[in-house]
């Protein structure tokens, strides 16, 4: 059973929990809304398209929290203060020197049972093969199974991350590591100790996990350096990255070129919150020490490193994590308190859940509640006309023939409307056919094929390390070429868009709709981002003899990794072409639905075997329906709005 205080019930596991149910009753409503679209026939494929995008959005949501640093700045006793009160010990082991010596993901996985770790083989960096694809290809990996009622069956299994082995100085440069930082061998000179493995996953079953929370462990700066795709791929990924410091030694010349090279620019590229840790504040009283004098040393430490950083101080964040263990294992608040990690976890559930969690109050639940209320105005307009009906039936002064000839006009009148309506909208979906091939002729993976072949050929055909630096180069130029014809042929159809809008609502005599917009300018800034990403290892590369395996493999991931933004914004431009219609095409049905409700009425008018008391009685019941209708879609906009129908939203709604 979990132990805490009141202090400890607004720590980030609670944080995570309340996100989790939240998100849950924003897929609750979603469904309702799906299932009440279909049963009201107003449902058409591109809005299903958009309800399947959201749904799987926030279902394989996760919160990524990524810890960097070099080794012996206690991340491993981070992650334990984080995850350790559920099972009343350490999860990851801890010592001096190093614990984890490759780059390790830590998360759970409903889809087995047991928890495990997979290790792949450090071997595996000389295939050319992304780490990303050797995910899906788990016959490459070493299982081992985690018993984790037995504490030393699980120090044993976590012990083999952290495993070395023996390999010539040649064999260590082809695998992308820097050899001055590695540790000699004792018995051969002519070797040096390099990590086993490539990589680890660990599944376990924690309820933070459980609810989303991923975490993200990396070794030290030689694992950034020799293997691109952590900077490049996996990090960006973080919502928050967490540069580990030692607060007895602060902030040491490896530290600031990990944060230089491979942390500060995600910041810039996707957005990612960065802290700096101060970890092992513990190390800096002793017991007699002047409690007021401690803390001042520490605000200190705190406002140099946020300079060091160019961080604003309430992102440096002081931490004892052994302290924290401690405390919370033996339940103890006044050295929880004094650990600091309660204001630690708050930092993290305010500038990552709750930021989440507005997030997407201003895209998914703000999109949905708009195509509910256009719903739900489609479903008052059909209710208006059954009210004047039955008024109509009520009146003692009704004139059928009268009212057979007005309503006749008015369904000859929407009629034609809805004719005018759907001519336009016929001719916008022939046209926008007729730019997608376009689209799709300035940005193809044909085309990246041939980036990519020509790139190679110049690093191939270069000097040394320079005809890498002339293909990353050449082949980003490239890239940003196509994206630029992209987002000219993106322009000129949002202009095309805009004005079919336009004549839609000039022919229906109604307000120009919004619509889908696409920025196809946010690839062409990730582009560029991550080229200077990708500087450091291409310098880095260009100056290291024998490096050519190391070089070739870089170059694999940073094509892999750009070309991925550059298929994926192809992909969203046809999809955007595709869907932008989506808002004509809801409104036409809706009218149509009306013409129908209309024609309804008129036949009820005209028809000859029924009282005035039985029509009146069909009306009422159509009456009533639309009501228990209109409730219904209410509903769901309340819970919406509200942040759920049974769990309080973080934050205020948008």
């Amino acid at each position: 059973m979990e132990r805490g205080s009141v202090a400890e019930r607004e720590g980030l596991a609670q944080h995570v929990q309340a996100f989790t149910r939240w998100k849950q009753d924003v897929v609750k409503e979603l469904t309702r809304y799906r299932q009440w679209l279909n049963a009201n026939g107003l449902n058409t494929s591109d809005l299903d398209v958009r309800l399947n995008q959201a749904l799987r959005t926030l279902k394989l949501d996760r919160i990524l929290l990524a810890f960097v640093g070099e080794f012996s700045r206690g991340k491993s006793e981070m992650i334990n203060a984080l995850l350790c009160r559920h099972y009343g010990q350490r999860l990851l082991p801890t010592r001096i020197g190093r614990t984890t010596m490759c780059p390790t993901e830590l998360y759970y996985d409903a889809s087995v049972s047991g928890a495990y770790i997979k290790l792949l083989p450090i071997q595996t960096r000389n295939d050319g093969v992304r780490l990303s694809d050797y995910k899906q290809q788990l016959e490459h990996w070493v299982h081992l199974t985690i018993n984790l009622d037995d504490s030393a069956s699980m120090k044993i299994a976590f012990q083999e991350v952290a495993k070395t082995i023996q390999v010539t100085k040649e064999e260590a440069t082809d695998l992308g590591f820097q050899v001055e930082f590695l540790e000699s061998s004792q018995e051969n000179a002519d070797k040096v100790h390099v990590p086993a493995w490539r990589h680890a996953l660990i599944n376990i079953d924690h309820p933070l996990l459980r609810q989303g929370l991923s975490i993200i462990d990396t070794p030290g700066l030689n694992a950034l350096g020799s293997e691109p795709e952590l900077t490049l791929s996996l990090l960006p990924e973080a919502h928050a990255i967490l540069l580990v410091l030692s607060a007895d030694t602060g902030l040491t010349a490896t530290d600031h070129t990990i944060w230089k090279d491979h942390v500060r620019d995600i910041v810039e590229r996707r957005g990612a919150a960065l802290y700096g840790v101060l970890n092992k504040i513990d190390m800096l009283w002793d017991e007699d020490d002047d409690e007021k004098e401690v803390q001042q040393h520490i605000q200190r430490l705190v406002q140099l490193t946020a300079k060091q950083l160019n961080l604003d101080t309430d992102h440096v964040l002081p931490l004892s994590a052994r302290m924290a263990v401690k405390a919370r294992l033996l339940a103890d608040e006044d050295m929880l308190k004094r650990s600091r990690l309660l204001p630690f976890e708050q930092v993290l559930a305010q500038s990552v859940v709750t930021t989440k969690q507005k997030f997407f109050q201003q895209t998914i639940v703000k999109d949905l509640l708009s195509m509910v209320e256009g719903s739900r105005k489609a479903l008052t307009d059909r209710h208006q006309i059954l009210q004047a009906d039955s008024q109509q039936l009520a009146s003692p002064d009704r004139h059928s023939e009268h009212e057979r000839v007005i309503l006749t006009r008015s369904v000859q009148q929407e009629q034609q409307v809805y004719n005018r309506r759907l001519a336009v909208l016929h001719a916008a979906r022939k046209l926008m056919e007729t730019q997608l091939p376009k689209l799709r002729a300035v940005a193809a993976s044909e085309l990246l094929n041939e980036h990519i072949k020509t790139a190679q050929q110049t690093a191939s055909s270069g000097v040394l390390g320079r005809g890498l630096t002339q293909a990353v180069g050449q082949y980003f130029s490239a890239l940003r070429a196509d994206m630029t014809r992209l987002k000219d042929e993106v322009d000129y159809m949002d202009g095309t868009v805009q004005k079919l809008y336009q004549r839609y609502a000039q022919e229906a005599q109604v307000e120009v709709l919004d619509f889908p917009h696409l920025a196809v300018s946010d690839a062409l800034f990730e582009l560029t981002q991550l080229e200077q990403q990708a500087m450091p290892f291409r310098s880095r590369l260009s100056n290291m003899v024998g490096a050519q395996k190391a070089s070739d493999k870089f170059f694999t991931t940073v094509a892999s990794v750009a070309g991925e933004v550059y298929l994926q914004t192809a992909a969203k431009a046809e999809q955007w072409c595709k869907a932008s219609l989506g808002p004509l095409m809801q409104q036409t049905m809706q009218h149509r639905s009306r013409v129908q409700q209309l024609m309804e009425q008129l036949n009820r008018l005209t028809h000859q075997g029924s009282s005035r008391d039985q029509q009146v009685h069909v009306v009422e019941e159509k009456i009533a329906e639309m009501d228990k209708q209109v409730l219904i879609l209410d509903s769901i906009m309340q819970n919406l709005s509200q942040g759920g129908s049974s769990s309080k939203a973080l934050v205020e709604p948008a």
